[in-house]
């Protein structure tokens, strides 16, 4: 919702105001301006309304599952120190460029979601993911509007934090046995 007001905002107030203000941007943040490293995750291009609307379908998709898995607070906690990692990533690796977008934060729940998928033991659902994942990057790399060192430190900062909270986080309910049918035993 925040992203989505924001980007209205964007819109109705002049002068790209809005977008330089929030946009994350090296030489800004190394004069003081810190708050860029979160805000550029609610920020998203002026021009391109689909670049807001994919990144909300994700955050949609993945956020449901996760915040399920998680709750409520560790999940926002996952995917703002996600954005923070994002932010830094383009600090230290793309420092002149500027990153706007959710993107970053939605890499850190990619992130989440195959530690979670590992720990549950889900190997075979990890790897496909992993799979998806990727030709998902391999066809960011034809797109130069893409921040990729933002999408790399979000997906670090997402598995590195469900990592730390990891024991914070319940466990499912292993599947209960029943008792063998007749038949399952060859007696049948």
């Amino acid at each position: 919702l925040i992203n989505v007001v924001v980007y209205g905002l964007q819109q109705i107030i002049p002068f790209r105001w809005v977008y330089n203000l929030g946009m994350m941007s090296g030489p800004r943040v190394h004069h003081g301006e810190y708050y860029r490293l979160i805000t550029h995750g609610f920020i998203h291009s002026q021009n391109d309304p689909m670049h807001m609307v994919w990144n909300m379908i994700y955050l949609f998709i993945f956020g449901v599952s996760l915040e399920r898995m998680m709750g409520r607070w560790k999940f926002l906690f996952v995917y703002m120190a996600a954005t923070l990692g994002a932010g830094l990533s383009v600090y230290i690796f793309d420092y002149y460029r500027g990153a706007v977008g959710a993107s970053g934060g939605v890499y850190g729940l990619y992130g989440a979601f195959f530690v979670i998928l590992l720990l549950r033991r889900q190997k075979d659902t990890a790897r496909l993911f992993m799979l998806l994942i990727g030709i998902g990057v391999v066809q960011s790399f034809f797109n130069p509007y893409i921040s990729h060192a933002g999408h790399a430190g979000g997906f670090v900062g997402g598995v590195l934090l469900t990592l730390l909270i990891v024991p914070l986080v319940d466990k499912p309910e292993p599947p209960q046995q029943q008792s063998p049918q007749p038949w399952q035993n060859g007696r049948y």
